[in-house]
């Protein structure tokens, strides 16, 4: 079997993350990141909403962040819970009121730049953001080069925490069994045409049930949808063969 490349690797390692707390380092060291954060902004449960929020930013600007109640006035938070597309944090405007927030980060060792990855779903809103101390040159190079991977393991990273806060209460997509079949094998590195023959179907047909799952399952890449069917126990390529 192929070998899977850097960032195919990085989705299953994440995928197999126990937790978000978990994926996030794996993510942050990839990239070279000095920080990743999780924010679910609102999640209904129960007619309760339930903050979910996970980073690798250092405990003690956590402790300071909940404290002053910077979520009220963090302008990063505060657009991205508002836009529907990936930002730099260059291109926010910054309010007067929000200025000594921002001298307060940077005294505590928070980066001057960063990109966020807002996440619609549902009710439930998410943004996925990391933060650097890269020069500005160099942080645009960064961001241009790896932001598609970076939206990808986002919502990724959304769905483990979704995952995570309601586990199988949260409604799960429904697959056949022959696109549970076709995965299970796509997963162990077999192509279209490999299982066409073992299946016994066409190659055509064989295409339209993965096309199908990758649709179901959030409609990203192949080795996305793997991890996502992994994640949610609806194959598991290193058991038992699927009936």
């Amino acid at each position: 079997m192929q070998q899977p490349n850097r960032v195919e690797k990085l989705v299953r390692d994440i995928g197999a993350a126990p937790t978000v707390a978990d994926a996030l380092p794996l993510f942050q060291r990839a990239y070279d990141i000095d920080f990743v954060t999780y924010h679910l902004a609102l999640t209904v449960a129960d007619v309760v909403d339930t903050p979910f929020v996970r980073t690798t930013y250092d405990p003690k600007w956590v402790s300071r962040y909940l404290l002053r109640d910077y979520v009220k006035i963090d302008p990063i938070l505060r657009e991205g819970l508002v836009r529907q597309m990936p930002f730099d944090w260059r291109e926010v405007e910054i309010p007067n009121s929000a200025h000594g927030f921002l001298l307060d980060a940077h005294n505590h060792g928070i980066g001057p730049n960063g990109f966020s990855i807002p996440i619609v779903d549902k009710a439930r809103r998410a943004l996925f953001s990391v933060n650097s101390h890269k020069a500005a040159d160099e942080w645009g190079v960064t961001v241009k080069q790896y932001r598609n991977e970076w939206r990808e393991l986002a919502v990724l990273i959304h769905h483990k925490a979704i995952f995570e806060l309601h586990g199988e209460h949260d409604p799960v997509p429904q697959l056949s069994s022959r696109e549970i079949e076709c995965l299970h094998w796509t997963a162990l590195g077999k192509d279209s045409i490999d299982i066409a023959v073992m299946l016994k179907l066409s190659e055509h047909t064989t295409r339209a049930y993965i096309k199908s799952a990758r649709h179901k399952l959030g409609g990203g890449s192949i080795t996305f949808t793997i991890a996502r069917a992994m994640q949610l126990r609806l194959i598991n390529p290193f058991g038992n063969t699927p009936n």
